[in-house]
């Protein structure tokens, strides 16, 4: 028994190692099992150390040339070249001395040399996945001051195959996201630049250097790093560092004269106000005595006096509808110009905003034309304003020019405050990695080219010369408003002569953009691509068709015509039901939208370009809103809508319609500051898209309010009172009071918004 005992124990032994044995096989199958499950360029990574490098798949049939796939990934690469990075053999005594302190103290653990050397990345993440901007962390080196004083540059490195090279895609570029089979060194150096599509081939890190180091020291000792990696591996990245991109802490925009001159203006106009608002208040308080009349010069100042003028509702006036109009389609303009702002800035998921190109929504790629409602409103109430004027006695030629003399006069307060303070006082309001790019350029245009904005021609301009990238609009408005005076008087002279000038004007608007479109052979819509929405003054479409006042004319024209249409229907007593009203309606509304939206397929990158197609596209997208606005316009000044009219006229909407000119100033100036001064990639999603369209709405009309009443308000009182003197206050006819409603209450000038 005991020798049985004892000759169990090996075989017991033997048996228990032969299972442990097969259970790991059958794990290490199972293993094999789940990593073969993987797509191919998962497999080809493995965890070296820190590292991760690639270690099999070697024969991925998709590579075109597998001795030139790097055996590293790129974030490897990149920190195997910026590990160690410092600069050296550069040109200044002063930097190298800097470097090598700087060297010396980061061996030691100094708190500031390791606040610079922590506060940038040395290994890029999701790349793949579009994240181009990787910031690091822009305060912590700019807020080193001593013994060395942090500079923080934006630096943009490009990624390009050796020579001979073919990386590229087996198909088309439509959707990098769904291309999980393809290696993911193909993603990158096989990179074909599409206009919907975040480059991946590109990247931009920012690095904390000495501020005694240049632009040019760093760009040479950062190619000369990462030749070291990159080139063994039959590529190069290409550095390019822009002085402009290299900033420290505090206000480095030169204190020019101007910035000067321009402070204290608005400061002492700012004490201004604000004495003749205190002095206005006592008045009013003393009722014992009798308060000085609104039109004194000290009161025009007054924020009382403004902010009455913003406020007044006159019920009885139908003009009261457009102030909703204007407010409902400034909304949407912000909300667009929101997503352009932000889209076209650093973003970290690319794939929110390349998903738009394929899948929609589409009102955010065809509503390039939203300004078109702005152009009817105002071509709507051109006769209403003008034609009083042609019926008093008088020289024609004064008739002819006092209005235009007028209008511009209005706008020239506001518009030149604007531009002052962007030449010089908004590069100082700011800071951050982009703040220098964005903004200083801004101001240097202006600074340059502020002329052609006095002169209305900055439409007919290159937009890179353009003060201001929304002056277009008001070049186009001014330009219009000289051929509606001439319509107006020649159909007040003769109502036949001016209804057949305004056809021939009419079809003539509606015929250029077709012809131009086929004789240029250009789109028939301005494409919000990324490139377009990084950089708008580079576009081509943005310089020509779309900013040219030969090709926007129509809602302007249509707008006169639909005023003289709805005369002549009140005249006649034409008024439908409001079921016809408001089934019609509905249908007009799908009709347009329908249009509207059919400029998404030209979005659509294999798509052939049929010229006819193009050209009748860029016909009819400026009829969209216009035919709409034409068909509620003819309902509510004949059947109206009902209740549904109140939501547009009241007291709420009209002080924000009102504000609409103001608001159109500013708007890109808030958005831009808020954009500009940002430190990190904005996540891109629909959450933050609504959060910043509601805050920026919000600080706009804020803003636009200040410009009202600290600009437009008193010095158009001012202008009005000059120019006209007391004819509006002693007149006392009927033809002349509602001369004085629409112009006081609904000027032309405040129905001015832009795009």
């Amino acid at each position: 028994m005991f020798m049985q005992s004892l000759l169990r124990w090996p075989i017991s032994i033997a048996m228990l190692l032969a299972i442990v044995l097969a259970e790991s096989n059958s794990q290490i199958r199972q293993d094999n099992d789940s990593l073969s499950l993987l797509p191919k360029s998962t497999q080809s990574f493995a965890h070296n150390g820190s590292s991760l490098v690639f270690v099999g798949d070697k024969n991925d049939s998709s590579l075109q040339d597998k001795d030139s796939i790097p055996d590293s990934w790129i974030s490897d690469l990149f920190y195997r070249g910026l590990a160690n990075f410092t600069m050296r053999r550069v040109g200044s005594t002063a930097c190298q001395q800097q470097v090598d302190m700087y060297v010396k103290h980061l061996q030691n653990y100094s708190d500031w040399a390791v606040r610079m050397g922590e506060s940038w990345s040395r290994y890029p993440v999701g790349v793949l996945s579009g994240n181009k901007y990787h910031f690091g962390i822009y305060d912590e080196c700019v807020n080193v001051h001593y013994p060395v004083r942090g500079q923080y540059c934006l630096t943009e490195i490009h990624l390009i195959p050796a020579k001979g090279k073919n990386y590229s895609f087996d198909s088309g570029t439509e959707n990098i996201n769904n291309r999980f089979n393809n290696h993911a060194w193909k993603t990158i150096l096989g990179w074909v630049d599409t206009p919907d599509q975040i480059k991946r081939n590109s990247l931009n890190l920012g690095i904390c250097i000495p501020d005694s180091c240049s632009a040019s020291d760093l760009q040479t000792s950062l190619q000369t790093e990462l030749d070291k990696v990159f080139l063994p591996e039959k590529f190069k990245a290409i550095v390019q560092v822009d002085p402009i991109m290299c900033t420290v802490s505090g206000d480095m925009y030169p204190h020019s004269t101007a910035y000067y001159v321009t402070s204290t203006f608005f400061v002492v106009l700012g004490l201004i106000c604000c004495s003749a608002t205190v002095f206005h208040f006592i008045q009013l308080s003393r009722k014992q005595k009798k308060p000085l009349p609104d039109d004194t010069f000290y009161i025009t100042f007054s924020f009382i006096k403004s902010g009455k003028e913003l406020l007044k509702y006159d019920k009885t006036n139908e003009l009261n509808i457009l102030n909703g109009l204007k407010v409902l389609t400034m909304i949407f303009i912000l909300f667009g110009h929101r997503f352009m702002y932000l889209a076209g800035n650093p973003i970290n998921n690319s794939k929110f905003l390349e998903n738009i190109y394929q899948y929609g929504p589409d009102i955010l790629l065809t509503s390039m034309n939203l300004v078109d409602p702005f152009f009817f409103i105002t071509g709507f109430i051109m006769y209403l304003t003008v034609s009083p004027i042609f019926q008093k006695s008088g020289s024609v030629w004064i008739k002819l020019v006092s209005p235009v003399v007028y209008r511009i006069l209005r706008m020239l307060p506001a518009y030149c405050a604007t531009m002052a303070i962007t030449a010089n006082i908004l590069p100082h309001l700011g800071d951050g990695p982009l703040w220098p790019n964005k903004t200083w350029n801004e101001a240097e245009i202006c600074k340059k080219y502020w002329w052609t904005n006095l002169l209305f021609i900055s439409n007919f301009i290159d937009a890179k010369y353009g003060c201001l990238i929304v002056s277009w609009y008001i070049s186009c408005d001014v330009q219009f408003f000289i051929i509606g005076v001439i319509i107006v008087y020649i159909y007040t002279k003769n109502n036949k002569y001016g209804i057949g000038f305004l056809t021939i004007l009419l079809i003539v608007s509606i015929c250029v953009p077709f012809i131009v479109t086929i004789l240029t052979k250009s789109e028939g819509i301005l494409k919000v691509h990324i490139p377009f929405l990084e950089n708008p003054r580079q576009s081509i479409m943005f310089n020509g068709p779309y900013r040219a006042s030969y090709m926007r004319s129509t809602p302007y024209i249509t707008g006169m015509a639909m005023s003289f249409i709805i005369s002549k229907l009140k005249e006649k007593k034409i008024k439908p039901s409001l079921i016809t009203v408001y089934i019609g309606t509905v249908i007009v509304t799908v009709a347009c939208l329908w249009v509207q939206f059919y400029g998404a397929i030209f979005y659509k990158s294999q798509r052939p370009y049929y010229p006819l197609e193009q050209a009748l596209y860029a016909t009819f997208s400026h009829c969209t809103w216009t035919v709409l606005c034409m068909w509620i316009a003819g309902c509510y000044y004949t059947s109206g809508y009902g209740l549904i009219s109140k939501i547009f006229d009241n007291r709420f909407m009209a002080p924000l319609g009102r504000l609409s000119y103001c608001v159109f100033l500013v708007n890109l100036i808030v958005m831009l500051m808020s954009q500009s001064s940002q430190r990190l990639p904005t996540v891109l999603s629909i959450k933050s898209l609504l959060d910043a369209w509601i805050y920026d709405t919000f600080k706009t009309y804020l803003m636009g309010l200040a410009l009202y009443l600290f600009v437009e308000a008193p010095f158009g009182n001012l202008i009005k009172r000059i120019f006209w003197g007391n004819k509006k206050k002693n007149s006392s006819t009927r033809k002349e009071k509602p001369i004085e409603k629409t112009t006081t209450v609904e000027s032309p000038k405040k129905v001015i918004t832009h795009l």
